[in-house]
């Protein structure tokens, strides 16, 4: 990935994306956003983003019905998704992770986390890209 990565926040809260907007801007990411799970999966068909920060609850499709379509779909399931909730019940991170989420971020967002979570996210999409590219290219 040459360019800034494009990170989707997927959270039906205006407060919580413009701030996670902020402080990814401030790392060099772009971003882009939906409100609600279904237009996240139309945000991921339109931009295919690098990596997505994805809320539970939201209206129209919840974030673990989101979850679900990416990673049955062969062409968004290798896009890393950080679940970012208010829920912190061990049954909701379980079934997130479950799911095929990489990992959870728990709100209100301690930023060194944040920066950690995008980083490895990040760095296996990226692992992933080269592996795909070279295996396109035997």
């Amino acid at each position: 990935m040459s360019k800034r990565p494009t990170i989707l926040i997927v959270d039906d809260e205006p407060f919580n994306v413009d701030y996670l907007e902020q402080e990814l801007d401030d790392l060099e990411y772009d971003t882009i956003s939906a409100a609600n799970g279904q237009q996240a999966l139309e945000q991921v068909a339109t931009h295919a983003p690098d990596m997505l920060l994805l809320d539970i609850m939201m209206p129209v499709m919840d974030g673990f019905q989101v979850l679900a379509h990416l990673k049955a779909d062969a062409r968004w399931r290798d896009i890393p998704v950080v679940i970012i909730s208010a829920m912190s019940d061990m049954d909701s991170v379980v079934r997130g992770i479950k799911l095929g989420a990489e990992d959870y971020l728990p709100k209100p967002f301690n930023e060194i986390l944040l920066r950690a979570r995008l980083s490895a996210g990040l760095a296996k999409k990226r692992q992933r890209d080269q592996e795909v590219e070279y295996l396109r290219q035997v």
